[in-house]
């Protein structure tokens, strides 16, 4: 060792346990076993108290790692980015889950039995298009499996005229992909305390209906975004029939594509807005739209 080593060493060990709690916070289970792990009774006794942590799991042997092992049971914050299945029991402290790929019913109920404390789920990966589990994350969403949840990122959603789905009072935001305009009103009756929701509908998405009249207006929802691909259907119609349940709506954001100057007219959106969100403050509009359009549109 020599002197420039020894002399930080001897820096490293002079600083407070306070500023390590601080630094630790910022590193991986496996950054922090990796890096002070045995290192001396004084960081073992550090790592012994640690809580809140995050970890990412790349591949499914990982969750059987020593750096694993040693921290599941203070693990809050878990990444699995692999498509199998994983055995959840050790991650008790858990209150947020990523997953690579859409869980099915028995990773959902595996969620459901060892996670009880879960607070943000989300599923990052787009389920195979047309494809989906007979008993999807959703259903286990919204009958309130997960009764500590507040935030949740889900993939496409099957409509079924009469879901079996329970009031979820605990989720707060909502980010969804949908194909079917009908299970709009269905995820803002089923929480009644959203506050925010990113709706997607994705390519070839189905007829938008008229209205929907059958369902009370939402109240509490303040934040939406909107994300449509270009249609054949109106967007005029479409924004219009959503933003009819969400009276009280501060932020409102519409991101799309043009293929049609009349894809879109907006004195009509102007008017929309001003009918069914009196209370909107701030209006973001992203709309690409090809070069020809342009001059048509904005001129």
């Amino acid at each position: 060792m020599n002197e420039n080593t020894t002399s930080f060493v001897s820096t490293l060990e002079t600083l407070p346990d306070e500023l390590f709690y601080d630094i630790f916070d910022y590193l991986s289970v496996r950054d922090l076993y990796d890096g002070f792990y045995n290192l001396n009774e004084r960081f073992a006794s550090i790592l012994a108290t640690l809580s809140n942590l995050y970890g990412d799991i790349t591949i499914k042997e990982e969750t059987h790692s020593l750096a694993f092992r040693f921290f599941a049971s203070r693990i809050v914050i878990l990444n699995v980015k692999h498509v199998d299945s994983l055995d959840l029991s050790s991650f008790s402290a858990l209150r947020s889950l990523s997953l690579y790929a859409e869980p099915n019913r028995d990773q959902c109920q595996s969620i459901q039995q060892f996670l009880p404390l879960l607070q943000s789920f989300s599923t990052c990966k787009p389920p195979v298009q047309y494809f989906c589990y007979s008993v999807s994350s959703s259903h286990f969403v919204f009958t309130n499996a997960y009764p500590s949840l507040r935030s949740c990122c889900l993939n496409l959603i099957p409509f079924k005229d009469k879901q079996q789905w329970t009031n979820v009072s605990s989720l707060r935001i909502i980010n969804v992909r949908i194909s079917e305009p009908r299970v709009y009103p269905q995820i803002l009756h089923c929480c009644p305390s959203l506050i925010r929701l990113q709706l997607e509908f994705i390519r070839h998405f189905a007829r938008p209906p008229k209205s929907f009249c059958e369902f009370a207006s939402h109240l509490s929802l303040r934040y939406f975004e909107l994300r449509l691909d270009c249609t054949t259907y109106s967007y005029g119609q479409i924004i219009d029939v959503l933003l009819s349940l969400v009276p009280n709506l501060k932020h409102f954001s519409l991101f799309g594509s043009l293929s049609d100057v009349n894809d879109i007219n907006i004195d009509s959106l102007a008017d929309i807005l001003h009918r069914h969100v009196p209370y909107l403050d701030r209006f973001y509009f992203t709309m690409a739209i090809q070069e020809s359009l342009s001059l048509i549109l904005f001129h």
